[in-house]
C-alpha cells in the first residue's frame, strides 16, 4: 500500500503549501517593514519583536515544505543505542 506522502497530489500539495507558506511570510515582512520604517521612528516594541518571530517561524516551515516536501515524513535508521525498544 502507497504512503499518503508518497502519492503525486500529495507531493504536489506539499510543496504547494509551502509556496503558500512562504507567501504568507512575505506579506508579513511587508508589513513588519511599514511599521519599522514608519515616521516618527520608535523603538521596536512587543508587537513588532512578535511579527519577526512569526517570520521566521513562517520561513522555516514554509522552506521545509517548499524544499523538503514529502521527505519529511521518510523513515530514517535509528541506531539500537538510541532506540526506545533496545
Amino acid at each position: 500500500m502507497i504512503r499518503w506522502h508518497e502519492t503525486l497530489a500529495a507531493q504536489i500539495g506539499l510543496r504547494i503549501g509551502g509556496l503558500a507558506v512562504l507567501t504568507l511570510a512575505a506579506m508579513t515582512v511587508r508589513v513588519l517593514y511599514t511599521r519599522v520604517h514608519a515616521h516618527p521612528p520608535a523603538p521596536a516594541g512587543l508587537a513588532d519583536l512578535g511579527l519577526c518571530a512569526i517570520v521566521v517561524v513562517l520561513m522555516v516551515v514554509g522552506d521545509a515544505l517548499l524544499f523538503a516536501g514529502p521527505a519529511l515524513w521518510k523513515q530514517v535508521m535509528v541506531p539500537g543505542r538510541w532506540s526506545a525498544t533496545a
